[in-house]
């Protein structure tokens, strides 16, 4: 999937989803019985709710899971979030309420950052320490068979988590921005692009001012330009990292950086405004959609598989494409991504 139809598909979900949404219920809790385990538990296995019911099993249009997500057991960020889809309106409210999170009135939100359309039917919440704002989407089941009405059941298929950083801590972006594409290589996820610019930056020029490529391998790559010098052609070459911190306080700079599995979408977007860095994540239960009549998860989600293979294919094949050529060598991943040993 292209990198443009990723960006107009996360605004058509930011801007629509949250218009089905309800005010949470009370918070309920369920009596579930517990078995041990010897293997770690996810975060959804650590849920009193099942994630699978009549309104998205086998033969309805929203087929949950048909796969699986690359690393069910992961814990970090992404996989927290992640696990917050593909639930019921109602389950996603208990367990919000359960974890600490608030509801909280958009006018409390400064809308000048945050950038919130002025819908009432937005539904926001203060994380517990209020550090940041979550904010999910919401689907209603309108073309599961299932459903007894046409709008009667909704759920979960999109988590925004948005927090503002103080234009100062440039050094505590670059870590977020670093964890989160620790966090996507823990999830076993694709990398499928990552982009920056800003204000006037040039493209294809030494020193290199923006960056822009597809796939894990091509981050190990880095980035090189081509200049010439006493008349004869002159290669050089930079990692993505140090292309990034020289360029992040740009006047409007801007970052997408995009993962991608057989059953989720990740993204993070990082833009530098007047009142800051302001973060914004997806995580997209891709699955959790309208299909046109007549389609069901269960012939459509082999095309996703195909992609999926086709996205990791491409990235192996990058390493030939460059044998023989710049750059010599292919830097270890733990090593760009500062992964301890």
């Amino acid at each position: 999937m292209k990198n443009n139809l990723i960006h107009t598909l996360l605004m058509l979900i930011f801007i629509s989803v949250s218009a089905l949404a309800q005010k949470p219920k009370a918070n309920t809790t369920k009596k579930t019985t517990t078995t041990t385990k010897s293997t770690q538990l996810s975060n959804a296995e650590k849920m009193p709710y099942s994630r699978a019911n009549k309104y998205w099993g086998p033969g309805t249009f929203y087929l949950y899971a048909p796969g699986k997500p690359n690393n069910k057991m992961a814990n970090n960020k992404l996989s927290a979030m992640r696990d917050l889809t593909g639930i019921s309106y109602d389950d996603l409210c208990t367990e919000l309420a359960k974890q600490g999170y608030v509801r909280v009135p958009i006018n409390e939100i400064k809308n000048k950052w945050f950038n919130l359309s002025k819908s009432k039917d937005l539904e926001c919440y203060w994380s517990p320490d209020k550090s940041y704002i979550l904010q999910p989407g919401i689907q209603g089941l309108s073309q599961s068979p299932a459903a007894p009405d046409k709008y009667d059941f909704k759920v979960s298929n999109t988590i925004m988590h948005r927090v503002l950083f103080p234009k100062e801590d440039t050094v505590r972006v670059m870590e977020e921005v670093w964890q989160f594409l620790r966090d996507l290589r823990e999830l076993k996820a694709n990398l499928m692009d990552i982009e920056t610019k800003f204000k006037k930056s040039r493209e294809g020029v030494y020193p290199i001012e923006q960056v822009g490529f597809s796939g894990w391998s091509y981050f190990r790559a880095g980035s090189w330009v081509q200049v010439m010098e006493n008349s004869k052609p002159k290669n050089y070459f930079e990692r993505h990292e140090n292309i990034i911190r020289r360029t992040i306080g740009k006047p409007d700079f801007v970052m997408w950086i995009n993962g991608v599995e057989t059953d989720f979408f990740y993204s993070l977007q990082v833009m530098l405004t007047k009142e800051g860095y302001i973060m914004n994540y997806f995580v997209i239960a891709s699955n959790i959609f309208d299909l046109p009549p007549g389609q069901t998860w269960q012939n459509k989600y082999p095309d996703q598989v195909r992609q999926n293979k086709i996205l990791i294919k491409n990235d192996k094949d990058v390493i030939d494409q460059y044998k023989g050529k710049l750059p010599p060598n292919f830097e270890s991943l733990d090593v760009l991504l500062h992964i301890s040993k």
